[in-house]
């Protein structure tokens, strides 16, 4: 059978050295650390699997800065220098600096881009590991996918975005590279195993399981490099915040409605100026109900002090 020419135009594939290639100064996506360790992992086990855009009239990224940069990474690129450049296919565009600014957002635009068919989803994800598909337990609990008891590798901290569980996959950020796509190293983060025989950590760990909720415990470092004392309360914090959930959630009490609400909004920027103002870490994922209702009714008591 004969075919048609298509009649959408497409953009040339080419392969080019890195040297030739600069980031576009003006691109105002970011990309968090937690995502960005997702990105590299994938790339590193599947490899580059498109999205670089490069026109080659600026010589700038149109498209693909964050895979570009983990490339670099990887690779020991100096940019400065062009020590240990390296080759890669990108697909080519001629475009003017106006049009070139305008594909750079779109390709990015949400707005622009498909969602989600929920019941195919939820089909799909239970036929995958949904981590390698960038997905976390929280994901699946919107979902209303796996058992709140489950939580046990989520870190439900009010102003960060570590991960702490039982037992942790680790991609080494070191500044030596894996020797191997999606190499890894696995360790025992469990509380049993920093506990240990250590009389001061148990009196430690029996102190903080009895309190409260600690919304404003430090999480500032990464778990993994935190002190053994911090970790055994930030163990302890998720347990507390999995109980509360657990109980909150009684389908037989509740007739199976859930007591937390997704928020959603168009831009980063957004959902910044949003924590922003109304006092939250910009960079938090979950915020407290409670503590949200306190700030919009009597705002940050902070500012009265």
């Amino acid at each position: 059978m004969k075919t048609k020419e298509n009649k959408i135009k497409q953009a040339e594939q080419r392969t080019v050295r890195r040297s030739e290639i600069q980031f576009a100064s003006y691109n105002p996506r970011v990309i968090s650390e937690d995502a960005r360790k997702k990105l590299k992992k994938n790339m590193q086990t599947v490899g580059l699997l498109g999205g670089v855009v490069w026109n080659i009239r600026t010589g700038n990224l149109v498209s693909g800065h964050q895979k570009v940069s983990i490339m670099d990474a990887v690779n020991r690129y100096n940019p400065e220098t062009g020590d240990n450049d390296y080759e890669f296919r990108v697909e080519v565009v001629d475009f003017d600096e106006k049009t070139e600014k305008e594909q750079n957002l779109f390709m990015n635009n949400k707005a622009v881009q498909g969602t989600y068919d929920d019941d195919m989803l939820r089909s799909l994800l239970s036929e995958i590991d949904y981590v390698n598909a960038g997905f976390e337990d929280m994901d699946l609990q919107i979902l209303g996918l796996g058992d709140y008891g489950d939580f046990d590798n989520m870190d439900f901290g009010f102003g960060d975005d570590d991960e702490d569980g039982t037992e942790t996959e680790i991609t080494s950020e070191s500044e030596s590279e894996p020797s191997a796509p999606g190499q890894t190293e696995n360790k025992d983060w469990s509380k049993e195993s920093v506990v240990g025989e250590r009389q001061d950590l148990a009196i430690h760990d029996e102190m903080t399981k009895e309190s409260g909720e600690n919304h404003k415990l430090d999480r500032s470092t990464d778990f993994y490099s935190d002190n053994e004392a911090n970790q055994i309360a930030r163990h302890n914090e998720v347990q507390k915040i999995k109980d509360r959930i657990a109980s909150q959630n009684d389908v037989d009490k509740d007739g199976g409605m859930l007591s937390y609400v997704v928020i959603s909004f168009k831009t980063p920027s957004e959902k910044v100026r949003f924590m922003e103002e109304y006092g939250f870490d910009p960079m938090a994922k979950y915020v407290n109900g409670e503590e949200f209702q306190h700030k919009l009714e009597f705002g940050d008591d902070d500012e009265d002090e």
